[in-house]
């Protein structure tokens, strides 16, 4: 996989900022680290192997790489923009606001770095205080949903975090040895 650029936590001064501002950097920085480590695996695959349906809630290595992709281009977008769609569409991928594309490694790393330089410049940009700032979504009842930008990023890590370790046991099912992708072996790296 050719080398692409690169904008992690450690590219911005963490001292002087405040401990939530430093955790989000520390956490974006850890899921781009994360996902490259799976893509480079991947590199290993055949493409049978890559679109195997295991079963799995997006059947593939692919659909499931894809579908990581598609939650944290989505929610960046929103982040960067400070708006969120109805509440219905939150989890919608149509709601994704880039191009359709196919479960193939070669699409997935050529689409992932922007939306990973976006979300280090958008944490960048935020002073401490903002990162309170709640976002609202309207529900189908009228109602309105509230969400802090802190508690959207924690929860993007998060879900790619999850769909990661679903990726390692499909790699594991076809006789593959995962990457390790835990936070603790980032910090030993570092």
């Amino acid at each position: 996989m050719p080398e692409a650029p690169r904008v992690i936590a450690t590219d911005f001064p963490l001292k002087g900022l405040g401990v939530l501002k430093k955790l989000l950097h520390t956490e974006l920085d850890y899921s781009e680290w994360a996902n490259r480590r799976l893509l480079q695996a991947c590199e290993q695959l055949t493409p049978e192997e890559f679109i195997y349906d295991f079963g799995a809630s997006h059947a593939s290595i692919g659909g499931t790489l894809r579908h990581i992709l598609y939650a944290e281009r989505a929610w960046t977008a929103r982040l960067v923009a400070n708006s969120l769609p109805e509440f219905d569409l939150l989890g919608d991928p149509k709601s994704d606001p880039g191009p359709p594309l196919e479960p193939e490694l070669t699409m997935l790393t050529e689409h992932w770095p922007p939306v990973w330089i976006a979300w280090h410049r958008w944490l960048a940009d935020l002073l401490d205080d903002e990162l309170d700032h709640e976002m609202s979504s309207a529900r189908s009842d009228g109602s309105l949903f509230m969400v802090a930008r802190w508690q959207l990023a924690l929860h993007m890590v998060n879900h790619s975090t999850m769909h990661r370790g679903q990726i390692v046991t499909m790699l594991r099912a076809l006789g593959k040895q995962p990457p390790n992708t835990d936070l603790f072996t980032l910090y030993h790296a570092r």
